[in-house]
């Protein structure tokens, strides 16, 4: 019988202060690219 290694669980994710700063840096993201009014409301109006 071989010992397994120690997994990862991957469902605790959202306890990492890292995890949180990414969803901030996307949210920022996206609310910044919709808030500029540039190509995010009309895509085809140049």
């Amino acid at each position: 019988m071989k010992p397994t290694a120690p997994r990862r669980d991957w469902r605790r994710i959202h306890h990492s202060p890292i995890f949180w700063v990414g969803v901030v840096m996307c949210l920022a993201a996206i609310t910044i690219y919709v808030l500029s009014d540039d190509l995010s409301w009309r895509p085809g109006a140049r």
